[in-house]
């Protein structure tokens, strides 16, 4: 394995693997080295999280204006959780604290690299 050196303070570099993309990080001033292609094939990552991050939302925006329109109705049409104490909702997933249910689970964050 050729010795790959950081052209900023000449410290080695470490290749990382992220999304299928091997990426090199200088451990001293966290440079970043990208071979050809691979900031494309990041970014289209990033893009498709985005879109499904968007449809989500459109889904929920959905979901408020059935209510909104005829609370009634949306209710007979969603099933009540006990447990939880309120009904669920189309897209509904099974995550009950709310900052984990913004934060994408299992999904592509460009600055994940740094991690």
């Amino acid at each position: 394995m050729p010795l790959f050196l950081c052209p900023n303070d000449n410290s080695q570099m470490q290749k990382i693997s992220r999304e299928g993309v091997d990426i090199d990080i200088c451990p001293s001033c966290k440079g970043v080295w990208l071979d050809r292609g691979e900031l494309d094939k990041l970014l289209v990552a990033e893009r498709e999280e985005s879109e499904k991050s968007v449809q989500a939302h459109r889904r929920f925006q959905e979901e408020v204006k059935s209510f909104e329109r005829n609370p009634d109705d949306w209710k007979r049409s969603h099933k009540y959780d006990d447990e939880r104490k309120r009904y669920r909702y189309d897209g509904d997933d099974d995550d009950d604290d709310r900052s984990r249910h913004r934060k994408r689970r299992g999904g592509f964050d460009l600055f994940d690299i740094f991690d």
